[in-house]
């Protein structure tokens, strides 16, 4: 047989045994989804507000020292001048913390 011909045939018959088992034709038992209800406690309720202010009063801080290291005023280009390009940044920077914050805080 020619070289190249066995070549072709033993990768015709790996992929004939492969692909069927990739595409996930293989047969399986079906996995039954759990439902998990979490349990409304007033422990929880109150480590979601304690949570939530902290969460508040860490994005306070950010946006105060951001103000600080600035070299322009972030509150005077918003209300006097009403930069939409400082807006947009503030906005970012703003949830970027809050993103970073919830990360840390969960």
């Amino acid at each position: 047989m020619v070289p190249w011909l066995s070549g072709w045939l033993s990768l015709w018959l790996i992929a004939g045994q492969v692909l069927p088992a990739m595409a996930g034709e293989a047969a399986s038992a079906p996995i039954e989804p759990g439902i998990f209800v979490p349990a409304l406690t007033w422990t929880g309720v109150l480590a979601s507000i304690v949570y939530g202010l902290l969460g508040l009063i860490l994005l306070l801080i950010g946006y105060y020292i951001y103000e600080l290291v600035t070299p322009w005023s972030v509150k005077e280009e918003l209300t006097t001048h009403r930069n939409p390009a400082v807006a947009m940044v503030i906005a970012s920077f703003i949830v970027g913390m809050a993103i970073v914050i919830a990360a840390a805080i969960l």
